[in-house]
């Protein structure tokens, strides 16, 4: 089976309705963070075989538009993971419960908030002596019996205190016979004159042309925090204040032509490259050891098809990459490449303009994919050749057209034997053992599937990564 054209073909039809579906998508994030972090805490074999019995039904249940059902797959994966059965009906009552903000983002003279309690996935009756607490942390919860959900809320915002422009922690606690069971938490924020100052940052920008990263960054806040006012759900949490913030420094650095992203900023950061039309999203960790004075490798990361710059952070084994890469003192991207299976991101463009303001060795650029990245990472190799010092593929395949370009190139190739990408990889190892690939790594992990491939791969990944001289 030629999945990446199957894959091509669903998306024709389910990425126009994710977009309308962006509350699940965020929703079905965060059971996924959950999810990862269960699997990496718990390194029992039997426990995570439990978990794979369940898992494969996740990627035909996102395809399929079924996000509930694939939440509740990941939960039930999370629960198998446990050490003793927890799954019970309750359990699943106060799981499947979530809260979802009428907005992410509000003015400060907002003087509530519209909370609605729903359920992910269909559950059975409410269980007794359950109660459900909902407020804004550091400030009184309400709480509601579990008899009275699904409902719309009212939160009071007229006698919040501390600052009118902050980033506020909206908190559920469930209670189970008074104990605290499950706790859901979610950003919101609130800025004070929120729509003069959006309005402000747009004519500012107006006549400054995204050209820089400053300016393509300034463009795409201002755009995130005007989706996030007019109550479109983002993918994952968002600190508005903050990001606000960052835009009046970012734009004194568009006003006076100077950089603001650099050495100066180290940690996990997000900003977006100029691309002609196609402007690149971008999240990116520098360590903190990282010296001007010392070049040092770059690793780019390519996501699977539906996810973004931030799957490689907060997914594939809860940023399990960022940790590899933070050990070795090295840098990390992750391009945001919406749908593509072809060439994938300007990775060219994204090397040239991160050379310019960190000190990047050009002889250990590596580059990994999973799924659709791995096509994209296979077609990169042979569109660039001799760019990279090594290459990982994992849980997909892609076609050798260029044989050439893997002969010397130190290159792993990981899929798992539940993984539904198993032929595509097998069919890549037969391709590049054919054009004599001297320095090929394949490697089939037993029982993993598609999800968890990258976690399981990528310390066999970097350890071939160690020995490039």
């Amino acid at each position: 089976m030629k999945y990446p054209m199957l894959f091509a073909v669903l998306w024709w039809y389910v990425v126009p309705n994710l977009a309308l579906a962006q509350p699940e998508r965020y929703e079905l994030g965060q059971r996924l963070k959950a999810f990862e972090q269960a699997w990496v805490a718990q390194t029992d074999r039997a426990a995570r075989e439990r978990a794979l019995i369940v898992l494969p039904k996740v990627t035909t249940q996102f395809f399929s538009l079924q996000l509930g059902e694939a939440g509740r797959t990941l939960d039930t994966a999370r629960f198998a993971l446990a050490a003793k059965e927890v799954a019970t009906p309750e359990v699943f009552w106060w799981t499947s419960l979530y809260p979802l903000p009428e907005k992410r983002l509000i003015d400060a003279a907002s003087k509530e908030l519209i909370v609605d309690l729903k359920f992910f996935y269909p559950v059975k009756i409410a269980p007794p002596d359950v109660i459900v607490r909902v407020g804004i942390r550091g400030e009184k919860a309400i709480e509601y019996s579990a008899a009275t959900i699904p409902k719309r809320v009212t939160l009071d915002f007229s006698k919040l205190t501390g600052k009118q422009t902050q980033d506020l922690e909206l908190t559920m606690e469930i209670l189970s016979e008074g104990k605290v069971v499950a706790v859901r938490k979610v950003t919101v924020s609130r800025v004070e004159n929120v729509e003069a100052k959006l309005a402000e940052l747009r004519k500012s920008l107006k006549e400054r042309p995204a050209k820089t990263i400053e300016s393509a960054t300034l463009e795409s806040d201002i755009e995130l925090l005007a989706e996030l006012y007019e109550g479109i759900v983002p993918e994952t949490d968002v600190y508005a204040a903050k990001r606000l913030a960052r835009t009046s420094e970012l734009l004194d650095s568009v006003i006076k032509n100077t950089p603001y992203f650099g050495m100066s900023h180290t940690g996990d950061q997000t900003f977006t490259i100029p691309n002609g039309k196609r402007a690149v999203p971008v999240r990116l960790n520098l360590p903190k050891g990282v010296m001007k004075e010392k070049p040092v490798p770059l690793v780019i990361a390519l996501h699977g098809a539906g996810g973004t710059e931030n799957l490689f952070f907060e997914g594939y084994g809860a940023g399990q990459i960022v940790k590899e890469c933070e050990k070795r003192n090295w840098l990390l991207v992750a391009p945001g490449s919406g749908l593509n299976f072809g060439s994938g991101p300007p990775v060219k463009v994204i090397i040239d303009e991160l050379a310019a303001r960190y000190p990047i060795d050009r002889k250990k650029i590596f580059i990994v994919g999973h799924s659709m990245g791995a096509a994209q990472t296979i077609a990169l190799c042979q569109i660039h050749p001799g760019l990279f010092a090594g290459a990982a593929a994992l849980g997909g395949g892609g076609a050798v057209k260029t044989p050439a370009a893997f002969a010397e190139l130190p290159i792993f190739v990981g899929v798992g034997t539940a993984d539904f990408a198993l032929n595509g990889s097998r069919e890549l190892m037969k391709n590049l053992k054919a054009g004599s690939a001297k320095n090929l790594t394949a490697k089939e992990y037993p029982k993993i599937e598609h999800m968890v491939i990258v976690r399981e791969a990528l310390p066999d990944v970097f350890a071939i990564w160690d020995m490039v001289k």
